[in-house]
């Protein structure tokens, strides 16, 4: 199936959103941001969960990894930090080349979006209000305080979320993600999924994991929006 194809059939995007829309933590580390978090864990265990201080610096994976441990009042207080980090991190975030334009796009030609994401839905919310983006997109299935982190993506919770926040079915949408965790929810989903390879290795990774098409440009969805359009004025 070409991009065009699957874009022809479609009546909604679900869109992650680190990557996708924009680099979260390109102004605010996300190994500083795991610092952070760890920094929390000591203060409230007195020590660091081998667990955890084996883990790569990434907030997410830390967040799944604390609520592995059973302590609930833990987990919450770190998915708190991390919402709070994410705030400060949307401030600085990088644009992503295109995503602007996509999102303006899917508007313009009658479709749908939601952001479908693991990052807190404050932070998300914060940044289309900051950068003019919030009037195209018509729902938001995001982290929220309290959620279970075991239902973050590649659990299809989130999908499933966005689906219903826009009034679509499955049948009516493609997921766009740049992580094989991404890949792996439009999966279970059984939605069909565009891989973003934005860094070197991405493009066979995704594809390894099974997506229905990767791109490297969020470019490339903009021009087969616009076909699309041109082919068959909505």
């Amino acid at each position: 199936m070409t991009l065009s194809d699957l874009i022809a059939n479609t009546r909604c995007l679900l869109i992650d959103f680190d990557g996708p829309i924009c680099s979260v933590f390109a102004g605010y580390p996300a190994a500083a941001v795991a610092d952070e978090l760890r920094t929390a864990i000591r203060r409230q265990r007195g020590e660091l969960p081998r667990a955890v201080a084996d883990l790569s610096p990434d907030p997410l994976q830390i967040l799944v990894e604390v609520a592995a441990l059973g302590d609930d009042s833990l987990t919450c207080e770190i998915g708190d930090v991390l919402r709070d980090a994410e705030n400060t991190a949307v401030a600085v975030a990088t644009p992503t080349p295109g995503a602007n334009d996509l999102l303006r796009a899917a508007h313009e030609t009658g479709r749908r979006v939601a952001i479908v994401s693991n990052n807190a839905s404050a932070a998300i919310e914060a940044y289309l209000r900051d950068h003019d983006l919030i009037r195209y997109v018509d729902g938001l299935a995001a982290r929220f305080d309290g959620m279970d982190p075991h239902l973050l993506k590649p659990h299809p919770f989130l999908l499933e979320c966005g689906l219903t926040a826009v009034g679509l079915d499955r049948d009516d949408a493609v997921f766009i993600g740049d992580s094989v965790s991404d890949i792996e929810a439009g999966r279970a989903a059984q939605i069909p999924t565009i891989g973003y390879a934005n860094k070197s290795g991405k493009h066979q990774r995704l594809t390894d994991a099974g997506a229905d098409l990767v791109i490297e440009s969020m470019n490339s969805l903009v021009d087969a929006l616009h076909q699309d359009a041109a082919r068959s004025p909505r």
